[in-house]
C-alpha cells in the first residue's frame, strides 16, 4: 500500500513537471491568437473565418505564429513527462512521441502516455543496461534514444494511438457540443475542485485538464479555472469586511494580501483564512466559486488567454458578464462564509491581554 501512495505521488509530479513546462507555450500561443483576433476581428479558434482580403496582414501572421506554438503543446508536455521520470535522455524520446501522438490527434491524453511511456523505459534501460565502461556514452547519445523513441513510437502507432486519438476526439466533440446545464455542470465542477484545496492535487487535476483542453483549442475549461483562482481570495476579503466581528485580526490581516494576490491569479493567499477555520471557509469558498464558474458556463464565456481573470479581461468575449461571475462569486462566498461562521467571544488570555475566539 505504501508503494502504491508513493507510485501515485510520484506520478501526480511527473504529470505537474509537464503541465508546468507546457505553460509558458500555452501562455505565448494563446495570447498570440487573442491579439490577432482583436487586430483582425475575428473569432479565436476559428481560422476558417479568415477572408481572403485578410490574408497575409499582421494579424493573420501573428495567428499562424500562435498556432504553431499549439503544435508544440503536446510534444512538451509529452517531453517534460519524460525527463521528470528519466532525467535527459528522457527528453527526445518523449518528445518525438509526442509528435507522433499529436500528429495521430491524440491530443494531450496521447502527450501523457507517450510521456510516461517513454520516461518510464528510459529509467528501465539505464539502471538495466550495463555496458564496458570505454563505451558507456553510446548508451545516452545513441541506444536510449534510438531503442527508446522506437519502441514507444511503434506500440502506440500500431497498438494504443488510435484508440486513444477516438477517445480525445470523443471527449473533444462533447466538450464543444456542450450547452445549457451540462456547461453548468462542468463549470462547477472544475471551480469546486479549484476550490477545495487551493493548489493542492483536485486544483493540479483541474488546471492539468483545462491546459490539456487548451491545447485541442477548447477554451471553456480554461476559463472556468481563471475564474476559480480568484473567487476564493476575493470573497473571503469580502466577507472580512461585510462582517469584521466574525473572524479574528489575524484572519482580516491576511485577507488583504490575498484580495492583491487573487488580481494575479494566486489563490493560495486564501490558505491562512481558510485554515483558522477550514470547515466553515473552504465549503463557502466552494459553493461560491463554484456558482461563479457554473454562471461561465450558462453565459458561454470564453477566455481565450491563459491569465488571471483581471488580466484576461480584455481577450474575453463577454467582459461585463465575466465581471457578474466574478461578482456573484464573491458575494455568495462571503454570505456563505458569514452565515456559517460564529461569532466571536472575547476573553482574556493567561498575561490579561484581550483575544477573539470563536463562540
Amino acid at each position: 500500500m505504501e508503494k502504491l501512495k508513493e507510485f501515485a505521488k510520484n506520478l501526480q509530479e511527473h504529470l505537474m513537471t509537464g503541465v508546468s513546462y507546457m505553460v509558458p507555450f500555452v501562455a505565448a500561443a494563446g495570447l498570440m491568437l487573442a491579439l490577432s483576433s482583436i487586430i483582425g476581428k475575428f473569432t479565436v479558434g476559428t481560422a476558417a473565418v479568415w477572408k481572403e482580403e485578410y490574408a497575409n496582414t499582421f494579424a493573420h501572421t501573428v495567428n499562424k505564429i500562435g498556432g504553431m506554438g499549439f503544435e508544440l503543446l503536446v510534444p512538451i508536455i509529452a517531453g517534460y513527462i519524460a525527463y521528470s521520470i528519466a532525467d535527459k535522455p528522457g527528453i527526445a524520446p518523449g518528445m518525438i512521441c509526442g509528435v507522433l501522438a499529436s500528429n495521430m490527434k491524440a491530443g494531450f491524453l496521447g502527450g501523457i502516455v507517450v510521456g510516461l511511456m517513454s520516461g518510464y523505459l528510459v529509467k528501465w534501460m539505464k539502471e538495466n543496461i550495463k555496458l564496458p565502461p570505454s563505451i558507456m556514452p553510446l548508451l545516452t547519445i545513441i541506444l536510449i534514444p534510438l531503442g527508446a523513441t522506437l519502441t514507444v513510437a511503434l506500440v502506440f502507432y500500431y497498438l494504443i494511438g488510435q484508440p486513444i486519438a477516438g477517445m480525445m476526439t470523443f471527449l473533444e466533440t462533447w466538450l464543444k457540443g456542450m450547452q445549457g446545464s451540462s456547461k453548468i455542470v462542468l463549470g462547477a465542477i472544475l471551480g469546486a475542485m479549484m476550490a477545495f484545496n487551493m493548489g493542492g492535487p483536485l486544483n493540479k487535476t483541474a488546471v492539468a485538464f483545462a491546459f490539456g483542453m487548451y491545447a485541442s483549442k477548447i477554451y471553456f475549461p480554461n476559463t472556468a479555472i481563471h475564474i476559480a483562482v480568484s473567487v476564493p481570495p476575493l470573497g473571503m476579503w469580502l466577507a472580512t469586511k461585510m462582517a469584521p466581528d466574525k473572524y479574528r485580526d489575524k484572519e482580516k490581516t491576511a485577507a488583504d494580501p490575498a484580495a492583491i494576490m487573487a488580481i494575479f491569479g494566486i489563490t493560495e493567499g486564501t490558505i491562512p483564512i481558510a485554515m483558522a477555520d477550514p470547515f466553515r471557509v473552504i465549503p463557502s469558498i466552494m459553493i461560491g466559486t463554484a456558482t461563479a464558474t457554473g454562471l461561465a458556463g450558462f453565459f458561454n464565456i470564453i477566455n481565450p488567454v491563459t491569465l488571471a481573470f483581471f488580466l484576461s479581461w480584455p481577450f474575453v468575449n463577454k467582459p461585463i458578464l465575466y465581471g457578474v461571475c466574478m461578482l456573484v462569486g464573491m458575494v455568495v462566498t462571503a454570505l456563505v462564509a458569514n452565515t456559517l461562521k460564529p461569532d466571536l467571544e472575547f476573553e482574556e488570555d493567561e498575561q490579561g491581554q484581550v483575544q477573539s475566539q470563536a463562540a
